[in-house]
């Protein structure tokens, strides 16, 4: 069988040891191992599978043992790897000038599993309300998890990745943990609080902050959360929220006789959207504060209305869904994490091996967008650029090694057994 690393990568262990991690040299070893397995391997990611990338490596048992019991947890990982990369972006932005603002996107997704798969910890069916319809809602079964994503200068990072459990399976898993090792059940409203938290001392005082999310986070309880930490949310909404005290659909029937203003918002790629807005400045049930909603359609007779809020009413409409764009960057990762880092292939049981795999999927992102950040140029414009170029460097310091070897035995027999692993 083929391998493909003969040494770690120099530009990965410059990286980790950057880092700072609290992590014994073993536990380094292992995360390392899998960090560059994962960037290498093209197939399934299992643990055997990242093993069998390297021409010599410990057993995938050692791996697993490294997610299942090692005395480390997930956030020795997580904690170090979203500010080390914010701090980066942040010098490199302020040295050219280009610190304007910062976007902070929240998004959840499904990593999904087999239908069948049922005995992991942290799999279970969750509502899939990109595929479900108003009367035909979907269910996907996988892991669920809350990214955030941050744009600043026109750079963008994940900040942190952190697995989500229903109420249901956290009293499920919890019935055979003893008291003092049971899971505390966090919402996604929760999750997104608990990330905006370790956010919030790490951002700059002087910089105007947005946070960007769908409807799903619109909750009142998060947008004052927000509001008290000087930032400006910028969120849809659905067309059932109130404003002072009358639905969003009902405005938009009392403004119909008035005209539209015509924006365009420029996409990442270029591409150009004209839409049709309407604006309304009011108070949203249970907020204290106004808060300006956009009424947005693509056609004057569309038959429905996309509603957008904004905290900073000085922000009109072309700017605030123009800006609303920056969310595409945590699609980007969702992308990213599923098919290229293999964040639903694990095959581990126990919840804290299933969390400490995602906290090591993200390790991976962030390496990929820190390589990004420092070596940009025309043969590296995306992190899939940057992943082929991992890839290329691995190829040919194992053709180097394997022609080296032969030069140095002369016996080509051996070195084939040893590089191709034939008795594997």
């Amino acid at each position: 069988m083929l391998t493909r690393i003969l040494h770690n990568s120099p530009a990965v262990c410059t990286f980790l040891e950057q880092l700072d991690l609290s992590l014994s040299r073993p536990q380094l070893q292992h995360v390392l191992n899998l960090v560059d397995g994962l960037l290498v391997c093209d197939s399934t990611k299992t643990l055997a599978a990242l093993q069998r990338q390297f021409v010599e490596c410990v057993d995938a048992s050692n791996m697993a043992d490294t997610l299942r019991i090692a005395p480390w947890r997930a956030n020795d990982l997580r904690q170090p790897v979203g500010a080390f990369l914010l701090r980066e972006a942040l010098a490199q932005a302020r040295a050219v000038g280009k610190l304007a603002y910062i976007a902070v996107s929240l998004d959840d997704s499904i990593s999904a599993k087999h239908k069948n798969t049922r005995h992991l910890a942290g799999v279970d069916w969750h509502f899939d309300h990109v595929e479900s319809t108003p009367y035909r809602p979907r269910f996907k079964n996988g892991l669920a998890y809350l990214g955030c994503n941050v744009w600043l200068g026109g750079l963008a990072f994940t900040f942190d990745v952190q697995p989500y459990l229903r109420e249901k399976t956290v009293r499920r898993l919890n019935r055979q943990r003893a008291s003092d090792q049971r899971i505390p059940f966090l919402s996604k409203l929760h999750l997104a609080r608990r990330i905006l938290t370790a956010l919030q001392p790490l951002l700059p005082d002087d910089v105007t902050v947005y946070v960007l999310h769908d409807s799903w986070y619109a909750s009142a309880r998060l947008l004052k959360f927000t509001h008290r930490q000087n930032w400006h949310t910028l969120t849809a909404l659905k067309f059932n929220r109130k404003l002072d005290h009358q639905r969003l659909d009902q405005h938009s029937l009392t403004l119909r006789h008035q005209r539209y203003a015509h924006v365009r918002v420029t996409a990442t790629d270029g591409t150009q959207t004209s839409y049709c807005t309407r604006t309304l400045t009011g108070r949203l049930e249970d907020l204290p504060f106004d808060i300006r909603v956009i009424d947005s359609k693509r056609h004057p007779r569309a038959p429905r209305s996309a509603y957008f809020g904004c905290t900073d009413l000085s922000l009109e409409a072309q700017p605030a869904l123009q800006l609303y764009g920056h969310r595409w960057g945590c699609e980007t990762d969702n992308v990213y994490l599923h098919t290229r880092l293999g964040l639903g292939d694990f095959r581990m049981r126990p919840y804290e091996a299933v969390d400490k795999w995602v906290a090591v999927v993200h390790l991976a992102l962030v390496y990929a967008q820190w390589r990004l950040l420092h070596e940009r140029s025309p043969r590296l414009q995306c992190v899939a650029d940057v992943i082929r170029q991992h890839r290329d460097e691995h190829l040919c310091d194992w053709l180097s090694g394997a022609c080296q070897e032969t030069l140095n035995s002369g016996d080509l027999n051996a070195v084939l057994q040893r590089f191709l692993r034939l008795d594997a």
